[in-house]
């Protein structure tokens, strides 16, 4: 998408509205911790998304301006269409539910609203301080959050905690100091049950011990065939870290569970996650897709219950009625949930989005500066993007597109693991248009 050169001088002209005062900057920063506490207003509005739309003439120029930006924004546009009409389509032999798809449009425009905000925050402030912002957010956000389950931990403290120590890393390129945190992050996980998580941590580090071992070699060596490596040293590092935990090196409870999980789906992909059948299951059904706004009928309930018990999995717990088909759909997957509500224009965002993040990621490392907060979101976004809900996705989002565009569109000042190396690219100054004869 961006053919800016990977160093290259900072910007020389400035838009009016990327002058970086006093007021723009407090703005900024302000509204990007907002947007991070996630304070729900009504139906999947936040405040921080309302502030966001409310000041759109300030953003809204950058963020056409911005390639990455602006396809994400139009893609939300026709995605949320493709669910209205799709709904519109289906509700002929399905209950239309109103409150979802108006949830679910506002969380999709909220999103491509609040990443164009956020760009624009990166020109105002700068890419390092808008992080360090919106983890600010997160964290004190945890008050607002706390989960009802007793694993305080995983379900309250990991990721907050976890982006907010990795946003100060990432403002220094002292890798020992990184590891460091990032280990003792990943042990306290895995000792509360939080293993993806941790695992996520673990792949981080890995990333840049293998960054910075490499960062001396060519180009070339840094290209492709780097970033296949890596993912192959990240697959090599998910089969120890299972093979520690079966061992039970890090408690009984997580070995009982992981071992669980592999009996019942052959591997703890698919044992941990068995909506991943009810979504073959209902995608198969709808190929086109069902709609943002549609309730599933006994028949297709039946289906995507058939589906899991395939796989081992006892779909009659009442899991499957009051999570997956209570009110509308939710597969527990970004690209199941929005292939059934958005249909193919839902799976091309998906895309879009999985090739910002390996462009972001390629770009960052060829350069040698990949820092860990966005090593890490990047690998929790292609976590998220088959295993996760959407709503639990929206939590980081906003910061993983927006850090991701600026290293798929930015430039670097050297070859360094820190957000501050990176500055906006320059904005080109509109042609004047030549005057008419006399």
């Amino acid at each position: 998408m961006s053919s800016a050169p990977v160093f290259a001088p900072a910007p020389t002209f400035i838009p009016r509205n990327e002058i970086r005062s006093p007021a723009a900057q407090a703005i900024a920063l302000g509204v990007t911790a907002l947007i991070a506490m996630r304070i729900d207003v009504q139906y999947t509005l936040t405040a921080g998304g309302a502030a966001a739309l409310v000041l759109s003439p300030l953003w809204f120029g950058t963020a056409v301006r911005m390639p990455w930006a602006r396809l994400l924004g139009i893609l939300a546009i026709f995605a949320v269409a493709s669910g209205a009409i799709l709904t519109m389509v289906n509700s002929i032999d399905h209950t239309q539910l109103s409150y979802d798809l108006a949830s679910r449009t506002v969380a999709l425009l909220q999103l491509a609203a609040v990443v164009g905000f956020l760009v624009w925050a990166h020109r105002v402030t700068s890419l390092a301080k808008t992080s360090l912002a919106f983890a600010a957010g997160l964290a004190a956000s945890i008050p607002l959050n706390i989960s009802d389950d007793p694993n305080f931990w995983r379900f309250s403290l990991s990721v907050p905690l976890g982006v907010f120590v990795l946003a100060l890393c990432s403002l220094t390129d002292r890798l020992t100091l990184t590891l460091a945190a990032i280990g003792g992050l990943a042990i306290i996980g895995l000792l509360n049950d939080s293993r993806s998580n941790s695992a996520f941590l673990l792949l981080t580090g890995v990333v840049l011990i293998w960054q910075r071992l490499s960062v001396t070699g060519s180009r070339r060596s840094r290209g492709w065939g780097g970033v296949l490596s890596l993912a192959a040293a990240g697959g090599l590092i998910a089969m120890l870290l299972q093979g520690a935990i079966l061992e039970g090196y890090f408690g009984e409870v997580t070995q009982a569970r992981t071992a669980e999980q592999i009996a019942r789906g052959g591997s703890v992909v698919v044992g941990g996650r068995p909506e991943i059948a009810a979504s073959v299951a209902l995608i198969t059904r709808y190929p086109w897709g069902l709609g943002s706004g549609i309730k599933a009928t006994y028949d297709d309930i039946q289906a995507a219950k058939s589906s899991m018990a395939g796989i081992g999995y006892d779909p009659n717990n009442g899991y499957v009625e009051r999570f997956m088909f209570g009110t509308g759909i939710e597969v527990h997957s970004v690209l199941g949930d929005f292939w059934i509500w958005y249909g193919l224009a839902g799976v091309a965002m998906i895309v879009a989005v999985l090739v910002l993040l390996v462009t972001a990621i390629k770009r960052g490392y060829v350069a040698g500066a990949l820092t860990p907060l966005l090593v890490y979101l990047a690998i929790r976004a292609f976590w998220d993007i088959p295993f996760s809900p959407f709503d639990s996705a929206l939590r980081l989002w906003p910061l993983t597109l927006s850090l991701a565009i600026g290293y798929a569109s930015y430039v670097f000042a050297r070859p360094r693991a820190d957000l501050h190396v990176l500055s906006p690219p320059p904005t080109r100054r509109a042609r004047p248009r030549p005057k008419a004869d006399a």
